[in-house]
C-alpha cells in the first residue's frame, strides 16, 4: 500500500479484511504472534484462534473503541521501553486500541511501518463512519439490519423463516406484535410466499416495520388533503415545510465556513424557498421528490435526526458563546476527584487513560495523590488502599497530547502531596521539563492584584494548586495531614525550577483550609483555594449560605466527595453549585446518576469545561442571594435577581430502537421516561409517562408535562428512559440531559 496523502480507504479495508501479522505486547513482556483481522461485514476486528485448546479469539468492536494511538504513547509501551525490551527505532511500528471507555488497552506492533499505517488509518476511518452513522438513521444502514438477519438466521442459510424472523423481534429487536400483525407484515413482503425472506425482502420488512406512524400523524397536521395521503405517499411541499420550520421549529440553520471545523459557522433564520429547496435535497432519499421540492416521511425523519436541528442549541454546545474575559472565580469548572482510578477507591490500577478518558470529556481540574516511590521518583496512588501505584511521570507525560483536546482553556491540576522534601522537588522537576511552556512558571496577576486571571488570559496553560512553605519549614519527612490541606503539592523555597524565580511564581491557586470564621474569611486573597467536604458544605450552606457563597466571590473553592464513599459514588453536585461553588470535583470514574448531570451542565458553551455563573451568584452583595430562601416557588424574585420565571411545556410522542437493560436478560423492555427538573430547590420536580407493556422497539407515548421553572439559568433538564419491572427495581436504559437554558423549541429527537 502507498503512503501517499490520496488514501484508497476501500483498498486498505479490504486488505485489512485479509489480515496482517501483528504481535501483541503485555505490560510484563509477554508477546504473541497473532494473525489479525477486520470482520467481513467491518464490525469488529479478531484474531485466528491460537493452538490453544480453550481459547477464543476476542472480538474488538468500533463502536466500543475510544482511540487509536500510534507510537509508545501508552502505558504498557511506556514500561518495555524503560526496560529496554522494545526498542525506540520500533515506535514507527507500534498502535494501541483504546476501547471499553478507555478502561481497556490493546498494544500491537507491526512487522513494518507500512502495515502499521494500514491499520491505524482503516481503524480511524472505520470509527469516523460508526460516528457517522450514528448521526443518521440507522433504518437505512443495510449492513446493520442484515446483522440482525444473520442473528436471527439459526441454519446459516442467509435466509429468515417465519418462525425465526417472530422470535428475531422479541430476542434482538425488543418487540412482541400481535400474531395477526406479524403475520399480515410477513406475508406481504414474503414475494414467493414460501414462508421464508430474503436479505432483501427482510430489508423490506424491517423498514415496514419501522415506519414512524408518530411521525406521519405530525405531518398530517401541516400538509393539505392530508386525510387523502397514506403513510406512503405524504409528502411536504416547499411551501408546507417552510412553514413548519419558521412556526413550529423556530428552526436556524448553520452555515459552516469549512467542512473541517464544526464550530466555524454562522447561524442564519430559515427565510427563503431556496433554503428549503436545499434541505430537500439534503435529506430526501427519493431523487424524483427531491425534484419536485416534495419531502417524504423518510426525508422528514432524517431532516429532524439532523445534528444541526438537535434539542440542545448548536450554537450553545459547540463553540464557547460565553464571555471568557472574566476572573476564574467567576466560572463553574468541571472538575474531577481521584481522577487516576477507573472503580472503586480501594483497588484497581493508577492508570493514566483514566487521565485522558476525563480530559477528553471536557474536564478541567484532575487530582493526583502522590507518595514517595522506589528509586526517588514519586507515584501516583490511593494511600492505604490496594489501588497499585503509577509513576507520576508516565502520567504526566501520557495526558500531555490530551491536555487541550476537549477545550484550549486551562487545567487545574490538584496534588495531594505525601512526598518528602526531595520527592516534592523532583514533582517540581518532571512538572517543569514534560510541561515546558504550558505551565505557569512567570508571575502572573493573581498575585498584584485583586482578581484571579480569565481562562482566556490562561488558555492553553497549566495551573498549579499549592501550599507555599517558606525554607524554615522544609522537611525530610513526608507531611501529614494536619501539616497540608487535602488536594495540594507543597513546593519549598528552596527549588529551583524556575532559575532566579520565587517558588511563588510556580504556582498560581494556593491551597487553604477551609474556614467558616469571619476573621479566618478575611485573611483570604483571590489566589487562595479552599477545599471542603460534601459534609462541611451541608453544615456551612444552612448556616451560613450568603457568607459561603461571598467565598465564592473572592476565592475558587473546591468540594469534594466524602471519603465514605468507598464505591466512588457521587454527591448531589446541585447542592455545591447553588452555593456558587466552583470546582465540584466528581468520581468519574462511576458513571452514576450524578455524573450524568455533570454532564449535562458541561454540556453547555461549547463543552469546555468552564460556565459562567449567573449574576447574582457573582455579585452576592448586590443581590442578597440565598438560595434556601427558594425552598418553595415564590411569588416574586428579589429585582436584583437578573432572572426570568419561564413555562417549559413538553411532549414526550414516542421511542425507538430502546436496548434492553442487560444483555443477559430476555425480557423485552417495558419502556416509561422520567422527566426531571435540577437547579434550585423550587424549580426540582419530577413527572413521569406511562409504561408501554413490551415494546423498545417503537413505543409511542404522546403525554404532555409542564413545569414551572424560576431560575432557568440554574436549571438542567433530564430525561430517563426505565424499564417497568413488577417484581424488582427498574432498570435504566438510557438518559439525556441539558441545561435549560441550551433548549430550543420545537419538534426534536433524542439520542442518547
Amino acid at each position: 500500500m502507498s503512503l501517499s496523502k490520496t488514501v484508497d480507504f476501500a483498498q486498505i479495508l479490504t486488505e485489512l479484511k485479509d489480515g496482517s501479522i501483528l504481535t501483541k505486547r503485555k505490560r510484563n513482556g509477554e508477546k504473541y504472534s497473532r494473525h489479525f483481522y477486520l470482520d467481513a461485514y467491518e464490525d469488529f476486528i479478531s484474531y485466528h484462534q491460537s493452538e490453544k485448546i480453550f481459547a477464543q479469539p476476542r472480538r474488538y468492536y468500533i463502536r466500543d473503541i475510544d482511540e487509536i494511538r500510534t507510537g509508545f504513547h501508552t502505558q504498557t509501551f511506556d514500561e518495555l521501553h524503560k526496560q529496554d525490551i522494545i526498542h525506540l527505532d520500533h515506535e514507527v511500528f507500534a498502535f494501541s486500541i483504546i476501547y471499553n471507555n478507555y478502561r481497556d488497552e490493546l498494544h500491537l506492533m507491526a512487522n513494518d511501518e507500512q502495515t502499521e499505517r494500514k491499520w491505524v488509518l482503516g481503524l480511524q476511518y472505520l470509527i469516523d463512519l460508526y460516528t457517522q452513522k450514528r448521526a443518521r438513521h440507522i433504518i437505512y444502514d443495510t449492513n446493520w439490519i442484515l446483522s440482525h438477519l444473520r442473528f436471527g438466521d439459526k441454519d446459516k442459510s442467509n435466509t429468515i423463516t417465519n418462525l425465526e424472523c417472530q422470535q428475531l423481534l422479541a430476542d434482538s429487536l425488543n418487540v412482541e406484535l400481535p400474531e395477526d400483525v406479524f403475520e399480515k407484515l410477513f406475508q406481504e413482503t414474503d414475494k414467493n410466499g414460501k414462508g421464508i425472506l430474503t436479505p432483501d425482502e427482510f430489508i423490506n420488512f424491517f423498514q415496514i416495520l419501522a415506519r414512524r406512524m408518530d411521525l406521519y400523524e405530525i405531518m398530517q397536521k401541516y400538509v393539505e388533503n392530508a386525510d387523502e395521503q397514506t403513510i406512503e405517499t405524504i409528502c411536504m411541499n416547499i411551501n408546507e415545510l417552510l412553514y413548519f420550520l419558521q412556526t413550529v421549529q423556530n428552526q436556524n440553520i448553520l452555515t459552516y465556513s469549512s467542512k473541517q471545523f464544526k464550530d466555524d459557522f454562522t447561524v442564519e433564520p430559515i427565510t427563503t424557498y431556496e433554503q428549503v429547496q436545499e434541505l430537500i435535497t439534503k435529506f430526501e432519499p427519493n431523487i424524483e421528490l427531491q425534484k419536485k421540492g416534495l419531502l417524504s416521511l423518510d426525508g422528514f425523519r432524517n431532516l429532524l435526526l439532523f445534528e444541526d436541528f438537535s434539542l440542545t442549541k448548536p450554537w450553545y454546545s459547540r463553540r464557547p458563546y460565553q464571555d471568557m474575559t472574566r476572573p476564574l472565580n467567576e466560572y463553574y469548572i468541571n472538575a474531577s476527584h481521584n481522577t487516576y482510578l477507573f472503580g472503586s477507591q480501594l483497588s484497581g490500577d493508577s492508570n493514566p487513560e483514566a487521565y485522558n478518558r476525563v480530559l477528553r470529556s471536557g474536564c478541567r481540574v484532575v487530582e493526583m495523590d502522590c507518595y514517595d516511590g522506589d528509586d526517588g521518583q514519586p507515584i501516583v496512588t490511593h494511600g492505604f488502599t490496594f489501588v497499585k501505584p503509577c509513576l507520576f511521570e508516565s502520567i504526566i507525560r501520557l495526558i500531555k497530547p490530551n491536555l487541550f483536546k476537549a477545550s484550549p482553556y486551562p487545567v487545574i491540576l490538584s496534588i495531594e502531596n505525601h512526598c518528602t522534601s526531595t520527592q516534592q522537588k523532583e514533582i517540581a522537576r518532571i512538572l517543569k521539563q514534560i510541561l515546558g511552556d504550558l505551565l505557569i512558571t512567570v508571575p502572573t496577576t493573581a498575585q498584584t492584584s485583586s482578581a484571579l486571571p480569565s481562562p482566556e488570559d490562561l488558555k492553553r496553560k497549566v495551573l498549579i494548586r499549592s501550599i507555599k512553605t517558606s525554607s524554615s519549614t522544609t522537611t525530610s519527612k513526608p507531611l501529614q495531614d494536619e501539616d497540608i490541606d487535602k488536594n495540594i503539592i507543597v513546593f519549598d523555597q528552596t527549588n529551583e525550577i524556575v532559575k532566579h524565580a520565587r517558588t511563588d511564581s510556580f504556582v498560581l491557586l494556593e491551597s487553604k483550609a477551609f474556614r467558616e470564621s469571619d476573621a479566618a474569611k478575611n485573611l483570604y486573597f483571590c489566589y487562595h483555594s479552599p477545599s471542603l467536604s460534601e459534609r462541611e458544605l451541608k453544615q456551612v450552606s444552612r448556616s451560613d449560605p450568603i457568607g459561603l457563597i461571598k467565598q465564592t466571590q473572592k476565592c475558587l473553592l473546591r468540594m469534594y466527595p466524602d471519603g465514605l464513599r468507598q464505591d466512588s459514588s457521587n454527591p448531589n453536585p446541585i447542592d455545591g453549585w447553588n452555593c456558587g461553588i466552583q470546582m465540584v470535583a466528581l468520581n468519574y470514574q462511576n458513571d452514576d446518576h450524578m455524573m450524568e448531570l455533570c454532564y449535562g451542565k458541561f454540556i453547555d458553551n461549547g463543552g469546555c469545561g468552564y460556565i459562567l455563573k449567573p449574576n447574582y451568584l457573582i455579585d452576592i452583595e448586590k443581590s442578597k442571594f440565598n438560595p434556601f430562601d427558594y425552598i418553595k416557588q415564590p411569588s416574586i424574585l428579589l429585582k436584583n435577581i437578573n432572572e426570568y420565571p419561564q413555562r417549559l411545556i413538553l411532549t414526550i410522542i414516542s421511542g425507538q430502537f430502546l436496548c434492553r437493560s442487560s444483555e443477559k436478560t430476555d425480557d423485552i423492555p417495558d419502556p416509561y421516561v422520567i422527566i426531571s427538573t435540577h437547579g434550585i430547590s423550587c424549580d426540582q420536580q419530577i413527572k413521569k409517562t406511562k409504561f408501554i407493556e413490551n415494546n423498545g422497539f417503537n413505543p409511542i407515548w404522546n403525554e404532555t408535562f409542564q413545569f414551572d421553572i424560576y431560575f432557568p439559568q440554574m436549571c438542567l433538564v433530564r430525561f430517563d428512559v426505565y424499564d417497568y419491572d413488577i417484581f424488582s427495581h427498574d432498570d435504566q436504559l438510557a438518559y439525556f440531559c441539558l441545561p435549560m437554558t441550551t433548549m430550543q423549541t420545537g419538534l426534536f429527537l433524542l439520542k442518547s
